[in-house]
């Protein structure tokens, strides 16, 4: 007998879109039926009407973190309660290694941070940020134990330290290991800001400025030469501009393994925000951007250029985000894991910009293929786990930042109508959220030990 049987959705698996009742024993799914076909089960769902999609992974999040002296909002706990509410079953979160620290020692710490507080399964990068000889020699120890992606932020003392990082692009590449770079050129924006801030041009209407696509394009290119010297495989995050997803698409024209992200604030907003009242409560970095750079972006989510949207979420106190005296000490990020797979159907597959299972490609199957997820997440297969998620495609939802699950106190998406939105979030094949009503007790994440990245990761 089955412990759980999902009937009437239409299915969104890699062999199609289609009418398929979904069968799950022990946490697995063990069955993909044509309607009616399934065994008896336990408990049965009836999803017609609704489409049953795999749960969205999530690789760029940011929970109990320490940035600017202060700690986000958002824990393991109640960050994971809001990515499940929004139909996320799987993160990828940033562990920071300490100046001086050991690679082991930041897994360590944030393995602490989740064990007991997570209510979604999880796995984690580790961001090399002093790559000491014993650092990059802890590399391939790193890969062996499942944190198979490495972070290097490249406005952060990135240039006196490149040949350093070299040698750890080598190391990384030979051990499997996927680079997650942070492109934006420090010294261009050093240029910018010093020049803004004798100006006396402090406050956020200056942000963006501060921070020009043509920065993001440079570190593109720099990123770019270094790993193709180094023969390391590397994934661009939260692109937001025309001309750093442009110097994307012709590496990859030339052969080169390279890979791209975006996040929802460049799919939905514009620097225009920045004139608002508070509008430091839309600095990210990088910032946002001009509509032009907004409708590239949508372009390269169609014709594959970008491979995944991830949400970078990194969640604030609108106090904390508004108190600071110049753009320079605003903490970057926001609360979005909720929004981020509602929003992208609603703005990309009920506009017409992308179809439903490149929604899916986007949100879920992508991310799990490139981070050595799959087949267990990603993707509604038989043995997978069954990590899925009733959606209701004609549910509007409001988005109301008191009715959201994340500690953050405002949302950047505050007041957009979206169409479509979770039912219900199902994790390992247990309901854990059911009409926006968590039901879970933190602590039931697990932590996912994932595979070295495979080049050949599309034809999975």
């Amino acid at each position: 007998m089955l412990d759980l049987a999902i009937v009437g959705a239409t299915v969104v698996a890699p062999s199609g879109v289609a009418l398929a009742d979904v069968g799950v024993v022990a946490g697995k799914i063990a069955n993909i039926a044509p309607p009616g076909a399934l065994e008896p089960a336990r408990h049965t769902v009836d999803a017609h009407g609704m489409l049953l999609i795999p749960g969205a992974v999530d690789p760029h999040t940011h929970l109990d973190a320490e940035m600017f002296s202060s700690h986000t909002i958002d824990d393991f706990e109640s960050g994971t309660a809001a990515a499940a509410a929004g139909g996320v079953t799987t993160i990828v979160d940033y562990a920071f290694q300490a100046q001086g620290g050991s690679l082991a020692d930041a897994i360590e710490k944030w393995s602490a941070k989740a064990r007991g507080r997570a209510i979604i399964d999880y796995g984690f990068h580790v961001a090399l940020l002093d790559p000491s000889p014993e650092a990059i020699a802890e590399i391939p120890r790193v890969v062996g134990r499942g944190v198979t992606s490495i972070k290097i932020f490249m406005m952060q003392g990135f240039e006196a330290r490149a040949r350093d990082y070299l040698r750890a692009f080598k190391i990384a590449g030979d051990s499997g290991a996927l680079l997650a770079i942070h492109a934006e050129d420090e010294h261009l924006i050093g240029f910018c800001t010093e020049r803004l801030l004798a100006a006396g041009k402090h406050d956020v209407t200056h942000f963006a400025a501060s921070r020009p696509p043509l920065s993001e394009a440079a570190a593109v290119r720099r990123a770019l030469a270094m790993t193709e010297l180094s023969a390391a495989p590397s994934y661009f995050v939260h692109l937001s501009s025309r001309e750093a997803v442009d110097e994307v698409r012709c590496a990859r024209a030339r052969g080169r393994m390279v890979l791209a992200e975006t996040r929802p604030i460049y799919l939905y907003l514009t620097e225009e925000r920045f004139l608002e009242p508070n509008g430091a409560k839309y600095v990210g970095y990088p910032p946002l951007r001009s509509a032009e750079h907004r409708d590239a972006l949508w372009e390269a989510l169609a014709d594959g250029t970008i491979d995944v949207v991830a949400t970078d979420h990194c969640s604030w106190t609108l106090e904390r985000k508004i108190s600071a005296d110049r753009f320079t000490r605003m903490p970057p990020g926001m609360s979005n894991l909720e929004t981020l797979v509602p929003m992208l159907y609603s703005e990309g597959v009920a506009k017409g910009r992308l179809s439903i299972s490149r929604w899916v490609e986007l949100t879920s199957t992508n991310a799990a293929k490139i981070f050595g997820m799959y087949p267990r997440k990603g993707a509604i297969v038989e043995g997978a786990d069954a990590d899925l998620v009733i959606f209701d495609p004609s549910r509007k939802i409001v988005v109301n930042s008191r009715e959201m699950h994340s500690r953050a106190d405002y949302d950047v998406f505050e007041g957009f109508e979206v169409t479509g939105w979770p039912k219900m979030t199902i994790a390992r094949g247990v309901p854990i959220v059911t009409d926006r009503r968590v039901d879970s007790a933190a602590g039931r994440g697990e932590f996912v030990a994932r595979a070295r990245f495979s080049p050949r990761w599309r034809s999975q």
